[in-house]
């Protein structure tokens, strides 16, 4: 797949096309249109282009690029926008006298950070930390930084530099962009700010640099993936539970087990960013075959079984069956390459959809939890998918879950519905809004049928699908050991887990 950068001549922009390798141009020919190549907008003054892939879209360029939709989409993904044009605006609408009164202040930030963004990475970080300032001119609208803006270099960045480009990167892939330049301060307590965001950003000599080879990798990616043949993809998982007694009191997990294994426990970061450890978590042998990892699933089981010696506790899971403990049910992916095109994919086949089956409960975990478009890199070269709640509610639909997970990645690039472009579709996902989801879910459901692999995974997809038509609620207040067969629920006659 060919790729072209498609522009308008923006100003700055001669700083990148002078080190570009690849095709450029404000226009394509009729002959590199019918190619099809992957077009990536840099601006919003054309019309966009039909593609195999775009790169940028037009439309949400438009609505990044006015601050007050943009602080509406990115409120529901839990960031906190604070454009600087909207604070200019709203000062110079308040006399001198009001502000002495100390009614309303100038922004405050301990730290502030610029962070290029392209294709779900942070490129690098530029950071200034005089103490607290006030805000100043947009060091972005300049031909170079400020000189209390540097380049973060060192191998270990700050803490707070690590959250900064994590926020970049979300809020970026939050409004439907691959790529921008996203400035960010941080509160007196800590909380993160988005105050601009740039979707064509004004380049200097080294923001120029930093997206000429981002782009030259993407173009050789899309190559090699085009022309590589890719291994059949590998599923992995780490599902999440609690444990709770029979005074309705949560047992921590690192009562029972360590941090590693198959079978340990996982963290939660309290307010004050100290980390706990209540939650258990399983860890199978990822495998190909997604009946193969549902016995892995179920020999994991029945390892934490032997460590949790108390038979009275009960094991929960979902996505908040006791208020403050949020539950995850990650999905890990090997030899499928991350984009934003996959994780988006899942977030409209896979995440949208299965709101349909959560239990009143669940949605608490939104959106500090569940995000849209959440994943980590795994040393592996793999990735996790981090949004859904915890599945292991039951066998049922743990096969449904992984089996689609499965179907997905083997064939994302055929799936081109994408009803979360629409801001009121992400507000139903995060409001758990089943009556404005389910009209949806039989043009999803069509699309997953003419996939080639479809009938491979029907026998457990048809149940998966009959349950969201019905918006059939898992029960999270119910024990998950009963219908995994597990401890004293397991029966010796019983040899598989199809209940």
């Amino acid at each position: 797949m060919r790729v072209f950068l498609l522009h308008s001549n923006e100003p700055t922009l001669h700083l990148l096309l002078e080190r570009l390798r690849i095709p450029h141009g404000t226009q394509l020919t009729a002959q590199q249109e019918k190619q099809q190549p992957c077009i990536i907008h840099w601006g919003c003054y054309h019309a966009e282009k039909a593609s195999r892939l775009l790169v940028q879209p037009i439309k949400c360029q438009l609505r990044a690029n006015n601050p007050r939709k943009a602080a509406v989409v990115l409120k529901l993904h839990g960031i906190r926008w604070e454009s600087a044009r909207q604070q200019t605006a709203e000062q110079e609408l308040v006399d001198a006298e009001v502000q002495q009164e100390g009614r309303l202040q100038p922004p405050q930030y301990t730290y502030e950070y610029i962070v290029p963004v392209f294709h779900l990475q942070a490129l690098t970080l530029f950071q200034r930390k005089q103490g607290i300032f006030y805000g100043a001119p947009h060091p972005m609208q300049t031909q170079q930084p400020p000189d209390d803006f540097t380049e973060v270099t060192e191998e270990t960045p700050s803490y707070h530099a690590i959250r900064a480009k994590r926020e970049a990167v979300k809020a970026i892939y939050a409004l439907g962009l691959d790529f921008g330049v996203v400035r960010i301060g941080v509160g007196k307590g800590g909380e993160l700010f988005i105050t601009e965001l740039e979707t064509a950003p004004t380049l200097t000599a080294r923001l120029a640099e930093l997206f000429s080879d981002a782009l030259h990798r993407f173009a050789e990616e899309q190559e090699a993936e085009d022309y590589t043949p890719r291994p059949a993809v590998m599923l992995g998982a780490d599902p999440e539970f609690v444990l709770r007694n029979p005074q309705g009191k949560i047992i921590f997990a690192s009562r029972f087990m360590e941090k590693d294994g198959p079978v340990g426990c996982d963290a939660i970061v309290l307010p004050s960013f100290r980390k706990i450890y209540p939650l258990a978590e399983l860890r199978p042998e990822p495998s190909r075959d997604i009946g193969q990892l549902l016995k892995n699933i179920h020999r994991t089981m029945q390892n934490a079984s032997r460590k949790i010696s108390d038979e009275s506790l009960e094991w929960l899971a979902g996505g908040m069956p006791v208020k403050g403990f949020p539950l995850g049910g990650h999905i890990h992916f090997s030899g499928v390459p991350l984009s934003s095109e996959f994780l988006r994919v899942l977030d409209n086949y896979l995440a949208l959809p299965l709101v349909l089956l959560e239990d009143t409960t669940t949605g608490l975990r939104k959106p500090r939890y569940g995000f849209l478009g959440d994943f980590r890199r795994q040393r592996h070269g793999g990735f996790e998918y981090r949004v859904l709640p915890s599945w292991l509610v039951s066998p049922r639909l743990a096969r449904g879950v992984l089996s689609l997970a499965k179907l997905i990645a083997d064939h994302y690039r055929q799936l081109r519905s994408r009803p979360l472009d629409e801001p009121l579709v992400q507000e139903a996902y995060y409001l758990g809004d089943k009556q404005r989801i389910r009209p949806l879910l039989p043009g999803l459901w069509n699309d997953l049928v003419r996939l080639p692999a479809y009938r491979t995974h029907e026998r457990y997809l048809t149940p998966l699908k009959t349950m969201m038509l019905h918006m059939e609620c898992w029960k999270e207040q119910e024990d998950i050991r009963v219908r995994w067969k597990i401890g004293p629920f397991a029966r010796k006659e019983v040899s598989s887990i199809n209940s």
